[in-house]
């Protein structure tokens, strides 16, 4: 009877591991079968984060784990965050900004991570792409340029005797640099001259700002990611002294722009969301062209031009 026991006690104890190391290897297989896509923003402020929404609900009800971070505005943190991806191996790495994606493409040196980009505004002069048809090696993404002179149009439009017009911008961001010399080269055409102050930091943005307001008749931001994290206070400061502030971004006229004319970024999103499934499905990124946006918007901000007494004309 003695020997019957312990004999039941040590089958029992071995069904007991039994099931619980095939337990832990379940877990492990379902584990493994899970896909990571792991995203990188250079900074948060309306517009990428819009983007990254869209990113998300693209994403929504599929078999993925999503490690976010933010780069706060800073490249040695995008850097980081980078090159901790890298190590993680993910299923597809994605960056939300120029320089988030530089990142990326820099600590993906010796691998073939598959990375997707998203609301770069010029990736071949970034050097992210050689070809926007064929990008070669591992890269691929959306595109969130807009061209300038439709801008310029929809101000002068609105303001028809806008002759100066603002711009703050980082010369830090490869994408604000891009467009900084192509504004350059279309304002002229247009009869519109345009002074520039520059910012590293967010920091540096109110007194950017505080310079322009003599010398100009309106601010315009466009693109750039260090003016936009701080765009409450451009804003705070122009209104003050009856200046509008102009943005490429739809998403900051809620915050005080009085028009926009962009991308909607939140679409942008959604278009990278699905260029990510397709790469998850097996596609390589050098089969897929680089998208722009699908159409643009313009949005006017009623309530600020009463604010600054100006009567919107019928565009």
């Amino acid at each position: 009877m003695f020997l019957k026991n312990r004999c039941n006690k040590v089958i029992l104890a071995l069904l007991g591991m039994i099931t619980f190391f095939a337990t832990e290897c379940m877990a492990i297989k379902e584990a493994k079968s899970v896909k990571q896509v792991a995203i990188i923003q250079i900074i948060e402020h309306p517009a990428l984060d819009a983007t990254r929404q869209g990113i998300l609900d693209e994403l929504q009800n599929k078999e993925l784990k999503i490690d976010f971070q933010s780069a706060q505005g800073s490249s040695a943190l995008a850097t980081q965050i980078a090159q901790k991806f890298v190590g993680a191996a993910p299923a597809v790495m994605v960056g939300i900004g120029t320089t988030a994606t530089q990142a990326l493409i820099s600590a993906n040196q010796q691998h073939l991570i598959p990375i997707v980009f998203s609301s770069v505004t010029d990736p071949k002069g970034a050097r992210i792409v050689k070809n926007l048809s064929n990008p070669e090696g591992t890269v691929t993404g959306v595109s969130n340029f807009v061209d300038p002179g439709l801008q310029f149009d929809l101000f002068k439009k609105i303001l028809p005797n806008l002759s100066t017009i603002g711009i703050i911008y980082n010369p830090g961001e490869p994408n604000s640099v891009t467009l900084v010399a192509e504004m350059q080269k279309i304002a002229a055409r247009k009869g519109l001259e345009l002074i520039f102050a520059t910012a590293n930091t967010s920091a540096d943005i109110a007194q950017a700002t505080q310079t322009l307001i003599p010398k100009v008749q309106a601010i315009f931001i466009n693109n750039d990611n260090t003016a936009l994290s701080a765009f409450d206070s451009i804003v705070n400061i122009s209104t003050k002294h009856r200046i509008p502030v102009f943005c490429s971004d739809l998403d900051m006229v809620d915050h005080g722009a009085l028009a926009a004319l962009g991308a909607n970024q939140y679409e942008i999103g959604k278009q990278t969301g699905k260029l990510i499934l397709k790469i998850l499905q097996g596609e390589s990124p050098n089969q897929i062209p680089v998208l722009f946006p699908n159409k643009t918007e313009t949005r006017i901000n009623a309530a600020q031009a009463a604010k600054l007494g100006l009567k919107i004309p019928e565009l």
